[in-house]
């Protein structure tokens, strides 16, 4: 039996990734995107 793992990959930065991620969600909201309410506005 041979082992095929790959050990030349690299490792993932998920905090940077988060980060980003943050950053963007905080800047949808103080621009007003993505605003969803519960109150229909059609009754």
């Amino acid at each position: 039996m041979s082992n095929t793992k790959d050990n030349d990959k690299k490792k993932r930065d998920n905090q940077a990734h988060q980060e980003l991620k943050n950053k963007m969600e905080q800047a949808n909201i103080s621009k007003g995107t993505r605003q969803y309410s519960k109150k229909t506005d059609h009754l």
